[in-house]
């Protein structure tokens, strides 16, 4: 029986770290109340306009802030060319 509550117990921190580690994937976050002093935060709006659209649909109370998880977007092409180094060749001249 502790088996298998370890196991749920074990299930549950993954999902929850997966989870976690999508929520901070934009550069705002939409904070606003969900009621009885509990709020919710939504850490995936792409611009200050959008969140702020997001925060007030929630009511007044509803707020924006920068996202201090947020690291950047990557660049679409992760891939590089390494530029080849032009040597040049030393010709040997007949001696005269």
């Amino acid at each position: 029986m502790q088996k298998h509550a370890m196991l749920a117990a074990c299930a549950a921190l993954l999902v929850m770290s997966a989870n976690q580690a999508r929520a901070y994937d934009g550069p705002w976050c939409a904070v606003y109340s969900v009621g009885r002093g509990a709020v919710s935060e939504n850490c995936s709006m792409p611009s200050f306009e959008v969140c702020r659209r997001e925060a007030l649909s929630f009511g007044p109370t509803g707020f924006c802030r920068q996202n201090g998880y947020f690291r950047g977007h990557s660049p679409e092409n992760t891939r590089y060319r390494v530029k080849k180094s032009k040597q040049r060749t030393t010709r040997s001249r007949p001696a005269q």
